[in-house]
């Protein structure tokens, strides 16, 4: 930022480069014992060495005396070149004695300039420096270039001065009485030491306060104005007394270096604090823009052209300017709180640069507001900006209460709304263990939420028929993809009860939540949903075909019974479809796949059920069979015909005996006709056994 102030001098100042031809007694220093500082921009007299060779005997000549101009402004400058640069003052002394002066230049960025002044031997002693040597070659050890001149009393002279480089040309210039030179120093020395003291404490106590709150934004500031402070150090010359006093070729190309550095982190600072890509997307990609340009000035800087990066760098600084002033009054007019503080923070730097423009133009007087207007703009702004930050973390917690409160509030409006709800709720572990479960639980399935957590999930399934045991297991298959997938799955279940017999069928949902840091398993059963067009259906009929997969027993089963709600209670409903698919399943895999009771038995005892099934469904022999389910429905009964096309069994025998001394391999399929026989008006067979009749008759009081 300070470099804006560089680009304001050589824009104020462009005018001195001007000539103008008067007579040089007319405008010497005249010191005396009552005044100790002399700015000597108006008493110099300029000369552009063309040749760039021009030597002292040549440049104190005669001839080329009527080449000088005198200077026009109190800081003369001719921007940044590489031209070489002659000029002169003359001093007379009303001191009484000799005495030792301190001449200033007060801009330290100048590659070379040298001093020139008449010796007891009339000839010329010379004086060099410039921030192209190591810093401890200086006659005196401060930030900017300063010498000493010997003024002899009530005598006159002219000192020459020698500036060359590739560098900026500006010469604000000051003559010294060694007591004011010493005042100003202490001044300088304590100001300067409270501005760089208020960004020390701005670093670590927004260090600090990173480590504290884990606020990123925290972070970017501190490598922002650390950033900052090094350009500052950089620019007034004290970086390269006191950090690198050894080192000028990097102090020549440190400063395009930290303002390209300063800008990244600037522009990054102002993404973080200003949440630029949730209020302005447009400033948030300018921000990106200016990034990016940095990073190149900053790698240029290193490797290219002095002039063009420092140039390229005070470009950038102001284009950065006005987008962060920007994109802060953007965020502020769409409802941003702290870019108010964000945003008075830039307008105070900007206020110093605007004092300093003001004294440049000698709209207002050389004071000390105007003399550090810069320090102090800057000094606020940083200020301001911690103070934001502070703002931004008070506005988060007042947000996070809020929203605390909020959460409160809407925990329990769920606990209410999941303990009212008529669906079972309820969160399983990883191993499907219950955790919780609300008070549906009891009227569904008549088991206490409060004694749920002794129990698993899959001890709820109903597998007491041989169907019901194919279906549970198909179930367990289902969740194990549903664990590994943690994709939400909807499936239907038949759960049973600890107090009574009869099963109940559900739609559950299940999906895989985190709640800190544990996964879990949020579940819902509802009861399943009737058809809205059931009390329209007098009497339907249909046919289907399947093929030898278990779940389609359990699909087509719902099918064929959800309209008999009509014409008998839910409870016998929900026996007719069980023993429907008991059936189904028998045809499947009894009739179809030639399954035996001793094969089925052994498979399920090793888990390979499965993969039988698959691999029978595989068999040339059986993969083309298939299973025809005939259906009709009257107002007076219910008929469903299955047809397998295996090679059937000894029904007679299973229907004579009731199942109980049926031999182990015909066991299945007894199973399936007791429950058949208990549930059915008619269960009749046709004579090879692979088609079974099944007929249930509605009473006139249902």
């Amino acid at each position: 930022m300070m470099i804006l102030l560089c680009l304001l001098l050589t824009v104020t100042s462009a005018a001195d480069a001007r000539p103008r031809n008067m007579d040089p007694p007319a405008h010497s220093v005249i010191l005396d014992k009552n005044q100790g500082m002399y700015p000597l921009g108006h008493h110099l007299f300029i000369l552009e060495d063309t040749t760039g060779g021009m030597t002292i005997r040549e440049a104190s000549s005669a001839e080329e005396a009527k080449r000088y101009t005198l200077s026009k402004t109190d800081a003369p400058s001719f921007g940044f070149n590489n031209k070489n640069y002659w000029a002169r003052f003359r001093i007379v002394s009303r001191l009484g004695q000799d005495e030792q002066w301190f001449l200033e230049l007060e801009y330290p960025h100048l590659d070379r300039m040298d001093v020139y002044f008449r010796n007891a031997a009339g000839g010329y002693s010379m004086k060099r420096s410039g921030d192209i040597y190591p810093f401890d070659k200086r006659e005196i050890k401060y930030r900017n270039f300063v010498f000493t001149i010997p003024v002899p009393r009530a005598e006159e002279q002219t000192v020459y001065l020698h500036f060359a480089g590739n560098c900026s040309k500006q010469f604000p210039m000051t003559l010294w009485s060694p007591k004011a030179f010493a005042e100003k120093v202490v001044k300088e020395k304590l100001l300067l030491g409270i501005y760089y003291g208020i960004i020390l404490v701005m670093i670590f106590y927004n260090l600090f306060l990173y480590f504290f709150v884990r606020d990123r934004s925290y972070l970017f500031y501190v490598i922002y104005i650390a950033s900052y402070g090094l350009v500052q150090l950089a620019y007034n010359g004290m970086a390269f007394e006191f950090l690198w006093p050894s080192y000028p070729g990097w102090h020549n190309i440190s400063l395009p270096f930290l303002i390209g550095l300063a800008i990244v982190w600037m522009a990054i600072f102002t993404q973080s604090f200003l949440h630029t890509k949730e209020y302005t997307v447009v400033m948030h990609r300018l921000l990106l823009v200016v990034m990016g340009i940095g990073i190149l000035v900053l790698i240029y800087s290193l490797v290219g052209n002095y002039l063009i990066a420092i140039q390229s760098a005070m470009i950038l600084m102001v284009i950065a300017s006005i987008v962060i002033i920007s994109s802060g009054f953007i965020c502020m007019m769409r409802g941003y709180r702290p870019a108010r503080f964000f945003l008075i923070a830039w307008l105070f730097f900007l206020l110093g640069l605007l004092l300093i423009a003001l004294n440049k133009l000698h709209v207002l007087p050389i004071m000390f507001i105007t003399e550090y207007a810069n320090q102090i703009g800057s000094a606020l702004e940083v200020t301001l900006l911690s103070l934001a930050l502070a703002d931004r973390i008070n506005i988060i917690n007042q947000e996070k209460n809020a929203a605390q409160v909020a959460a409160i509030q809407a925990q329990e409006k769920y606990r209410l709304l999941v303990e009212g709800s008529n669906d079972m709720i309820y969160s399983l572990d990883e191993h499907w263990d219950f955790i919780t479960a609300n008070k549906a639980m009891l009227s569904y399935l008549k088991i206490k939420s409060e004694s749920v957590s002794s129990m698993n999930f899959f001890d709820l399934i109903y597998d007491e028929t041989s169907a019901a045991a194919v279906i549970k297991t198909l179930i367990e298959e289902k969740l194990k993809v549903f664990s590994s997938s943690r994709e939400p799955l909807s499936l239907a279940v038949m759960f049973k009860s600890t107090i009574i017999d009869e099963p109940k069928e559900m739609q559950v949902r299940l999906e895989c939540i985190n709640i800190e840091g544990k996964n879990e398993i949020l579940g819902k059963a509802s009861g399943v949903e009737e058809d809205a067009l059931t009390q329209f259906i007098d009497s339907e009929q249909q046919n289907i075909t399947i093929g030898n997969f278990l779940m389609a027993a359990e699909d087509v089963s719902h099918r064929l019974t959800r309209n008999l709600k009509k014409f008998i209670n839910q409870k016998q409903a929900n026996l007719v479809r069980i023993a429907l698919r008991e059936i189904i399943i028998n045809a499947i895999e009894h009739g179809n796949l030639d399954i035996s009771y001793r094969e089925k038995s052994e498979a399920m005892a090793d888990d390979t059920y499965f993969k039988i099934i698959a691999g029978r469904r595989q068999d040339p022999r059986f993969r083309d069979r298939q299973v025809y389910i005939e259906y009709a429905l009257t107002p007076m009964k219910v008929i469903y015909r299955i047809t397998d096309e295996g090679r059937g069994f000894d029904h007679q025998r299973i229907l004579r005996d009731n199942s109980r001394n049926a031999n182990r391999d015909l066991l299945a399929h007894g199973r399936g006709i007791s429950m058949a026989k208990n549930i059915f008006d008619i269960v009749q067979y046709n004579e090879k056994g692979n088609q079974v009749t099944l007929v249930k008759k509605f009473s006139k009081s249902t």
